[in-house]
Order: structure tokens, then sequence, then C-alpha cells
């Protein structure tokens, strides 16, 4: 089972990946995860954190909540994706 950081991992991978930043919004950030964590509170933690932490953004639309890629944490969300996504090829 993932745990909270390895969640957290995906999550930003996914984004970076799909280039998903500032105004570039995806409601599908836990779509590659397990079916049993899509509603886990590890889950819920980790979009909580990685809000908390600035690093990512909700949007509300169409009833559903979209995110992005702070901008303005480029260097870390990009030094974090180079040491993470390496033991994910």
């Amino acid at each position: 089972m993932l745990n909270k950081e390895e969640i957290k991992k995906r999550i930003i991978i996914k984004l970076v990946r799909w280039k998903k930043w500032g105004a570039s919004h995806t409601e599908n950030i836990i779509g590659g995860l397990p079916s049993h964590l899509k509603g886990s509170k590890a889950t819920k933690q980790a979009i909580k954190e990685l809000e908390k932490d600035q690093w990512i953004i909700p949007e509300k639309k169409t009833q559903e909540i979209h995110y992005s890629l702070n901008s303005e944490k480029i260097d870390e969300i990009l030094q974090f994706y180079e040491k993470h996504s390496k033991k994910t090829k």
C-alpha cells in the first residue's frame, strides 16, 4: 500500500509531466492511483499537504475541484520532480 509521501510523488510527477502550471488545471490528479486509495485518508492528507505547501492550487470548476501546479514554487517542485521521477521510470 502506498503511503502519503508516495501519493504526493505520484501527484506531482503527473502534474509536471502534463504541464499543469498556473492557469492549466485538471481534476484528474488521483486517476493513476489504485482504486482503494482514491478516497483514502492518506490521499486526502497528501492533497491537503500539497495545498498547504502551496505546491498545488485548487480551483473550483463545474462542481469539481481542479488542480494546477503553483508557478511561484517552480524551483522547489522541479527539484522534487527530478529527485523522484528517476525512481519511477
